[in-house]
C-alpha cells in the first residue's frame, strides 16, 4: 500500500471518531479538533490565534470566525497576554470543563487504540519517521 494512502485512511478514521465525538458536544468536527489543540498543547504553553493557524493551516480570517464561534458558545475565551496586550491567548472556559474532561477521556481512548500492540520501541522509530515526513512535506 501507499504510504500517503494508508496515512489518508488512519486521518479518516480519527476525523470520524472526532466528528461522532462533537456530535454529542453539538460542535463541528473542525472546532472538536481545534478544542483538542488548545486541551493538549495549552497544557504546555499559551496558544495564540496564530498557533490554530499554523496547525491547522487556515488563514487568519477562517481562523477567527472559527475562534468567534467557539468564543460566543462560552467553550474558550481570549485573555490579552501579560507580555504585549496585543496578542489574546486563548483558553478553555470553565463553562466548557465538562467538554474537557469528555475530550481528555476521547484523547487517551483514541490514543490507546492506535498504539494497541505497538512496541515502544516500534512506536518511537514511527514517530521519528512521521515527523521526518510531516518535515519532508513543509519544505
Amino acid at each position: 500500500m501507499d504510504t500517503g494512502k494508508l496515512i489518508n485512511k488512519i486521518s479518516i478514521r480519527l476525523r470520524r471518531r472526532s466528528e461522532k465525538m462533537g456530535k454529542n458536544f453539538g460542535i463541528t468536527e473542525v472546532q472538536g479538533r481545534i478544542l483538542d489543540f488548545i486541551l493538549v498543547d495549552g497544557r504546555d504553553r499559551p496558544l495564540y490565534q496564530k498557533d490554530i493557524e499554523k496547525e491547522f493551516g487556515l488563514r487568519p480570517s477562517t481562523a477567527t470566525e472559527l475562534l468567534k464561534t467557539l468564543e460566543s458558545r462560552k467553550m474558550i475565551q481570549r485573555v490579552s497576554s501579560e507580555e504585549d496586550g496585543r496578542y489574546k491567548k486563548i483558553q478553555f472556559t470553565e463553562a466548557a470543563e465538562d467538554i474537557r474532561m469528555a475530550l481528555q477521556q476521547e484523547i487517551q481512548k483514541t490514543e490507546g487504540l492506535l498504539v494497541e500492540g505497538i512496541s515502544r520501541e516500534d512506536l518511537n522509530t514511527f514517530m521519528k519517521v512521521a515527523e521526518r515526513m510531516l518535515e519532508n512535506l513543509e519544505r
